[in-house]
């Protein structure tokens, strides 16, 4: 046999040998994940595809949140809330073609059911009820609140890892960080005696939002005093005559509430608020709580409370450029001034 004939046939085999090398280790490799784990706002671990791609939100806030990371895309189910006219539907109109499976409290089990959901998202303390109810249904869920101004960008950055959109979740967070960070700098360093005497009203002036709220805590994280630090019952109804003890400096009510009626109220004309008619409404709905405009709402509450702080400020232009790192709309509710 040739020279040449005993090196083609030693290169063959060779050949084949590595090859067969590279097929069994190839099979010995582990498969590839599938599913990875995520901790939700309440602490829980949560197994989730490795690519999500079904969402169920149910909640507005929840879904302005997929609206801000760009993944809409995602969403099966949407609450009942982000309907024609609703600040979701406005940043993202496609939500409106989207299956609504709950009305108010209660959820449709077999719509939720027939969407086949990678994962539902649900929020708020009152809906915490809901996490073992879609539980039952053998389906996925994840808590994310936004229920505390200190973890907003926590839950955030969950639904960012969720859908895949950690950088815009970390981009959006600066925002928010610079947001507070501005707020701070302009009244942090007020000394307690000069700090503002504050009451958040809810839809009139005789039911107030307390110390273990998100209002409350607006009120504190603009550096005022919540004069109803003390309430814990949900939106208790006030006496007159408690409102003249408390004797806010500032009123700050709902953007549904009648702030003529409390300036011409007569049982309250003596309350410092209404005398000098520091009684301010939210700008929009939903500025008190859940919503990115909660953080916005609390550098706006500091310039009310503390007009001196944002002297030449325009706080329209602060919303405007809030609006577009957000929502990528310009800001197109009242004058904020």
């Amino acid at each position: 046999m040739k020279t040449s004939t005993i090196i083609g046939i030693l290169v063959i085999v060779v050949v084949v040998i590595a090859g067969g090398y590279a097929v069994q280790q190839y099979l010995s490799l582990p498969a590839p994940a599938t599913t990875r784990t995520i901790v939700d706002s309440t602490g829980a671990n949560v197994t989730i595809p490795v690519n999500v791609t079904r969402v169920a939100a149910l909640r507005s806030g929840i879904v302005e949140m997929m609206a801000v990371l760009g993944a809409t895309n995602l969403l099966v189910a949407v609450d009942d809330f982000s309907d024609a006219g609703s600040f979701n539907a406005l940043i993202a109109p496609e939500v409106l073609n989207i299956t609504v499976p709950v009305s108010m409290k209660t959820i449709n089990h077999e719509t939720l059911i027939s969407l086949n959901p990678d994962v539902v998202l649900v929020g708020g303390y009152g809906r915490l009820a809901w996490v073992n109810e879609v539980k039952s249904l053998n389906l996925t869920v994840a808590v994310t609140h936004f229920e505390e101004i200190g973890n907003f960008t926590r839950d955030l950055t969950i639904i960012g890892q969720i859908v895949n959109k950690q950088a815009r979740a970390a981009e959006v967070c600066g925002l928010i960080q610079a947001t507070l960070d501005n707020t701070t700098a302009r009244v942090g360093n007020i000394s307690q005696g000069d700090m503002v005497n504050v009451y958040f009203a809810s839809h009139d002036a005789y039911h107030v939002y307390g110390g273990t709220t998100f209002e409350g805590a607006q009120i504190v994280t603009a550096n005022g005093i919540n004069v109803a630090t003390e309430i814990t019952s949900w939106l208790p109804a006030i006496s007159a005559e408690q409102l003249l003890v408390w004797n806010p400096d500032v009123i700050f009510t709902l953007s549904s509430c009648n702030i003529t009626a409390i300036l011409t109220d007569p049982q309250l004309q003596s309350v410092n608020a209404v005398k000098n008619g520091r009684v301010y409404a939210m700008p929009e709905e939903g500025w008190d709580y859940g919503s990115l405009r909660s953080i916005l709402a609390i550098e706006w509450m500091a310039s009310k409370m503390y007009p001196a702080q944002f002297s030449g400020v325009n706080m329209t232009q602060v919303a405007d450029s809030f609006f577009m790192q957000a929502y990528g709309i310009h800001y197109g509710g009242p004058d904020l001034n």
